[in-house]
Order: structure tokens, then C-alpha cells, then sequence
């Protein structure tokens, strides 16, 4: 029987495997009687390079069909878009935010000020959010808006990525540009957040040492307004003899003006050292103060104004006062540094310049790096300094060093 071939030669396969599978299935063709080979390949180059060969074999009794296939992977497909920005939450009574990667949390808005939005959730708990990371805001309840040029709403607030929305009597609609703080109205508890930090160190044996220190902050923020309490004191005693008790009270309340520019009206400071001869010294004043850096992760701001101090010494020389008061001129700094999501850098200087009859100038710097250990407590280490340049001399004839140190370790509580 004459018998036809018709032979294509095959491309180089890419494997070992597939060329011996394919020299087998080509001898079992040639010794077949009749029979017809067919050798097909197909290259296609787009983003896929596919080798597709296919052998077959016809007689009376067998029919074989032989595919082998080598491709590359597919590339990573892109990202999907945001979603549309006319989705609208549920008309609930939660806050709904919208992050810039199109997530949606609900919760509760506690304020948002400084660049940043503080938010409550019930599974994530308080949670600080960059204000340029927020895409979209919707809130039912009443909140308090302040603009950059003084205007100020009170309504439900709809935020877009460009427009301030207010619902009153009539829905205003503002820049987002010019958006400066919101906080809740109706609720002047949601006002107040504060921090407290508390280190104590003990020694028994040879010698006996206890020293305690402690730090408090207390805030009430609005939309216009900034309440501050700060205290920090420190006591230690050395085998029972009392070696440091000094205390130090400040005040301030800022009215803004625009995003930078406050007015401090006014400000207060209590300080008592008797181991600088201070039983107590009062400086009230006024002042301005501007915000030189203000984004989401450094803030730093500095004051200055006019003031009035009131000195009473722990002791005084025959023939001196106890007590002096003179004009004072303030003047204060302030660097809040977040180096990353969990390390923050706080500097805060405050000097008075007055008369030599009171102290001439001093000097109070504390530098804290804090670090959270959980949402709400912090591991505090920081470093004061207090220097009174012309320290007077008691009864006693001992005249004071004018520079004081500490170094403060301790545990802070966020609330």
C-alpha cells in the first residue's frame, strides 16, 4: 500500500519533556499504516507569547489529538477606580468619613483642628487622621465650623473633597481651602482632652531616696478658642532631708484670628522653688502669638506680649522686702514634632524678661520625646530646665545657683 507523508518541521519546544513526548508520538506516526500527520504551530506575540502545536494521527481504528502549551503569566491588573463620589451613607445617626483610598468608617467626630481629624469608632476605637488623607466627611449631627477669614456655621456638615457644606435654614456652601477647625456642638463635654504623666523613683539600703515627679495637660479647644492647663512639679528627699519641691501652674487662652495668627488673652503663670528663695511668683499678661510651621506632622508656634509679675522670697536680708513686683515682658515657644506614627517631639520654651529686683530674666525649657506604647498610654522621657539669672539671697546668706536640670522618666495617660 503506498503510503503519503507530509512532514512540517516543529519549532524548538521549551522543554525536554515536551520534545521526547513529541519524538515518540512522531515514530508511532511513521510506523502507522495508513496514515496522516499534521504538524500546526501557532505563535502569537501580544503580551502573551503561546506555543500551540498539534499532532494527528488518522487510520481505520485511532484517532489522537496532542496539544501542549506554553504561556507566561498575565501582568498585575490595575487598580480599581475610587468609588463614585454620589454614594451617600445611610441616613443614620452616625458620622461617616471617607479616606483618600475610598474606605468609609463610621463613628463619632470628636473635632478636627491642628490639620488633623480626631475620630471615634466603636470597633477601632480613637483613631487621628491627617486632614489631607480625608476625602469626603458626612455628619447629621451639629457641629461647629470656623473659616480662615473669621466666619463661623453651626449645622449638619457635608465635606466634598472641594466644598464645606452647612445645612441650616438653607444650605451654605464654603471652600474647603478655607476650612480651620470643626468641633461638636451641644456636647461641651467633647471640648476637653488632657494628658498626665506621672515618675517616681525609690532607693532603701545605704542610702534612702525618694523622688517623685509629675506632668499634666489640660485642653478645651472650639472652633475659635483654645483653653490650656498645664502643671509640672517635681519633690524629692535624700535620708529624709527634703532636697527638691518645686511646682510650676500655666495658663493661656488663645482667640484665633485666622489660621495662624491668636490672641493670648490672657496668660498666667504660678512657679514656687524655695530652694531658689521663691515662695511664690505670678506673671499675668497679654499677648500675640502665630504659628510659624502648621502641617499635619510639625506645628510650631511662638507668643509675646506684656505682662505684670508679683515675686514673694522664701526668706530675704535685713532691710530687703519680701515681696517685689515689676512690669515683665513674656515670651514663649512651642515645637510639636510627630517623627512617626508612634514618636512624637515636644520642645516648649517660656522666658520673662523683667527687672534684677525680681529675678532678671528666666528661663524654662522642657524637651519631651514621648512614645506610645498603646492608644492611650504613653512612655514619657523628658528634660526641664529652669534658670533664674539673678537668684537673690535669703536669710540664711546662701545664694542660689541660678540653673537647675532634671531629667523626668515616667508614664503618660491620653484622655
Amino acid at each position: 500500500m503506498e503510503m503519503t507523508k507530509k512532514t512540517t518541521p516543529l519549532p524548538p519546544l521549551r522543554t525536554l519533556g515536551a520534545t521526547l513526548l513529541a519524538g515518540v508520538m512522531l515514530t508511532h506516526l511513521a510506523a502507522a499504516e495508513p496514515a496522516t500527520v499534521t504538524n500546526t504551530v501557532t505563535l502569537t506575540n501580544v503580551v502573551t507569547i503561546t506555543n500551540y502545536a498539534v499532532v494527528t494521527v488518522t487510520n481505520e481504528i485511532l484517532t489522537t489529538n496532542f496539544s501542549l502549551i506554553v504561556s507566561t503569566p498575565e501582568p498585575d491588573r490595575k487598580p480599581t477606580d475610587l468609588p463614585p463620589l454620589n454614594w451617600i451613607p445611610p441616613d443614620d445617626k452616625f458620622d461617616w468619613v471617607q479616606l483618600k483610598s475610598g474606605e468609609w468608617l463610621k463613628g463619632r467626630i470628636k473635632a478636627m483642628q491642628d490639620q488633623k481629624l480626631e475620630f471615634e469608632s466603636d470597633e477601632l476605637n480613637d483613631q487621628s487622621f491627617d486632614w489631607a488623607d480625608v476625602r469626603q466627611l458626612r455628619s447629621p449631627k451639629y457641629l461647629d465650623v470656623l473659616f480662615d477669614d473669621g466666619t463661623a456655621a453651626h449645622g449638619p456638615v457635608t465635606i466634598t473633597p472641594d466644598l464645606v457644606k452647612v445645612q441650616n435654614e438653607e444650605t451654605e456652601a464654603y471652600p474647603r481651602a478655607l476650612l480651620f477647625s470643626m468641633t461638636p456642638g451641644g456636647s461641651r463635654r467633647n471640648y476637653w482632652s488632657g494628658k498626665a504623666s506621672v515618675g517616681l523613683t525609690l532607693r532603701a539600703g545605704n542610702t534612702e531616696q525618694v523622688e517623685y515627679s509629675a506632668q499634666a495637660r489640660l485642653q478645651r479647644r472650639t472652633a475659635g478658642t483654645r483653653l490650656s492647663l498645664d502643671y509640672i512639679g517635681n519633690v524629692s528627699s535624700l535620708d529624709n532631708v527634703e532636697s527638691a519641691n518645686n511646682h510650676r501652674v500655666n495658663s493661656e487662652f488663645d482667640l484665633w484670628l485666622s489660621r495662624r495668627l491668636y490672641l493670648v488673652v490672657p496668660y498666667l503663670e504660678y512657679y514656687r522653688d524655695p530652694f531658689q528663695n521663691l515662695d511664690s511668683r505670678i506673671t499675668g499678661g497679654v499677648g500675640v502669638g502665630y504659628d510659624i510651621l502648621y502641617t499635619p506632622t510639625v506645628e510650631w508656634n511662638v507668643t509675646t506680649g506684656p505682662g505684670y509679675q508679683v515675686v514673694r522670697f522664701d526668706s530675704a536680708q535685713p532691710g530687703e522686702p519680701i515681696e517685689k513686683s515689676n512690669g515683665a515682658l513674656t515670651f514663649g515657644s512651642k515645637l510639636d514634632w510627630d517623627i512617626t506614627s508612634r514618636l512624637e517631639f515636644i520642645l516648649e520654651y517660656r522666658g520673662q524678661y523683667t527687672s534684677k529686683t525680681v529675678g532678671e530674666t528666666t528661663h524654662h525649657a522642657v524637651a519631651t520625646f514621648s512614645v506610645d506604647v498603646t492608644k492611650q498610654l504613653d512612655l514619657d522621657v523628658s528634660l526641664t530646665w529652669d534658670r533664674i539669672s539673678n537668684p537673690k539671697i535669703g536669710a540664711d546668706g546662701i545664694e542660689p545657683k541660678p540653673d537647675d536640670l532634671r531629667l523626668i522618666v515616667g508614664l503618660g495617660l491620653d484622655f
